[in-house]
């Protein structure tokens, strides 16, 4: 597992207050009572290493990078491979089949984007957001098959609920045993999975139990579960109340760490104990973004067993063909750190202009409320 990488850039803390790690070896010394005569005798056991490392990143669009032949993973720093476990939000159908939904904004990226994503050092992706689903269950099911195909495990979306509702049981090199969890808040028309229809996990009542109990199971098999939740307000910089109950009932469910992902802006990161919710990890790759809409980053967790020891965030600005690049000082670098550590307010971009490049439908009547970008 490689070390974090150096530079003073990253936002750093450690997991609960002043946590007492096991020790390393254990030292047993007979007493000098013993009997006459008798030498001390020193019994050096060494404990087994359950350290791990999780590299995670926000939204993935590869729409306009995949076509044009364009790595976005390249100038990660550090890179997603060089961890045990990498995992990121794959915000699109992966696919040449399908016809479009009926809502705003609908993304496909062509087949080859599942190898980009392998080869760029992804470990895990989930697909239980509001964009999976875009093409319809075919280009969802492909999506699947073309990122298992090269290597990806996927969570949060299936051929049927039982299969978008379960977890995912990985191991790393040293044993220890990580399952991973995907579910949505937002939640498109015709997008949750059903019984015998392909979809994505929901996080709504009463699906949300069902997520819940997801999350027990796999605290009964697992040594660390975490769970990747698509939530939130879009440009908000400060997690809503709804994220913060459903990030409490998920860390009580037995969840060890929860990542989200859906405003397109950072929004905190914060520690319970030792255990660690971050709430939205921004754009990761996405069309062009300037301002706090193109900022970013890698949040590394390091963790013992189950448990959270460090955590740092590398901070990146995408460039201008929408991929992240790793930024070390100024004033963009500034707005990450204060809103990482709770400064977040202050930071709320204002409303979005409604024009997009993506392909539309009007074809049937647009869904109540909205499903969002």
């Amino acid at each position: 597992m490689a070390s974090a990488c150096a530079g003073g850039s990253e936002l750093r803390s450690s997991g609960g207050a002043s946590p007492t790690l096991p020790p390393s070896s254990t030292t047993v010394q007979l007493p000098e009572s013993a009997s006459a005569g008798t030498t001390s005798l020193d019994t050096t056991t060494t404990e087994p290493d359950r350290s791990w490392r999780l590299l995670a990143g926000g939204d993935v669009l590869m729409t306009r990078t995949e076509p044009a032949g364009i790595d976005p993973f390249a100038l990660l720093d550090p890179p997603l491979g060089s961890s045990d476990f990498s995992l990121v939000n794959v915000e699109m159908a992966i696919s040449d089949r399908g016809e479009p939904h009926w809502k705003e904004f609908v993304f496909r990226a062509p087949p080859s984007a599942a190898e980009r994503i392998a080869a760029g050092g992804v470990s895990v992706a989930n697909l239980a957001n509001n964009h999976a689903n875009d093409y319809g269950p075919d280009a969802l099911t492909d999506t699947i098959d073309l990122l298992e195909a090269a290597g990806v495990t996927t969570i949060g979306a299936g051929r049927d609920a039982d299969e978008a509702y379960q977890y995912r049981l990985l191991s790393t090199g040293n044993g220890v045993r990580v399952a991973f969890v995907g579910a949505s808040m937002i939640v498109p028309a015709a997008f949750a999975a059903g019984a015998t229809t392909p979809g994505i996990a929901s996080a709504h009542s009463p699906a949300r139990a069902r997520v819940l109990d997801t999350v027990r199971a796999a605290a009964a098999e697992a040594d660390a579960v975490i769970v990747a939740v698509h939530w939130g307000i879009e440009r908000d910089t400060c997690p809503s109340n709804d994220q913060r109950l459903l990030a409490r009932q998920l860390l009580d469910a037995g969840a060890d760490a929860v990542i989200g992902h859906h405003p397109h802006v950072l929004q905190p990161v914060e520690l319970v104990g030792r255990k660690l919710v971050a709430y939205s990890l921004g754009n990761f790759i996405w069309h062009v973004r300037s301002g706090i809409l193109g900022e970013t980053g890698v949040l590394q967790i390091d963790f013992d067993g189950d448990g959270v020891t460090t955590w740092e965030f590398h901070p990146h600005v995408l460039d201008a063909d929408g991929a992240p690049a790793p930024a070390d000082s100024g004033e963009r670098v500034e707005r990450i750190r204060d809103i990482l550590s709770g400064n977040c307010a202050p930071h709320d971009p204002p409303p979005p202009e409604r024009t997009s490049t993506t392909t539309t439908t009007t074809t049937l009547p647009p869904p109540t409320g909205t499903a969002g970008v």
